[in-house]
């Protein structure tokens, strides 16, 4: 970490990686297991996750594909990113415009 370079000073070394990952379990452990968003990272994850959305409008009945769907920040939408495939090949239910968020009522 005493190199130089301008993302040196957030490098870790295996001894400090090994200290944070057995930090994480205890805090993993202590908390019974389980993770909720608090408010306080809810705008990094809507920046940072992304989620479905249109490329071109689509009319009811028409068929979602690559060519009319991808994933897009900011990931604000109800399907995510991880979810794709789970939407292709599936009917429109209702009329979608350009850059719109797809969620599950959108789909017949």
């Amino acid at each position: 970490m005493n190199w130089p370079g301008p993302d040196i000073e957030i490098s870790i070394d295996p001894d400090s990686l090994r200290d944070l990952n057995e930090g994480s379990l205890a805090i993993w452990q202590a908390r019974d297991g389980h993770k909720t968003v608090l408010p306080e990272e809810q705008p990094t994850i809507d920046f940072a996750y992304a989620t479905v959305v249109t490329t071109q409008s689509i009319k009811a009945g028409e068929r979602f594909s690559l060519e009319n769907l991808w994933v897009k920040r900011p990931g604000t939408g109800k399907i995510l990113a991880a979810d794709l495939d789970s939407v292709l090949g599936k009917t429109a239910a209702t009329d979608l415009a350009t850059d719109q968020h797809v969620s599950r009522e959108d789909i017949a």
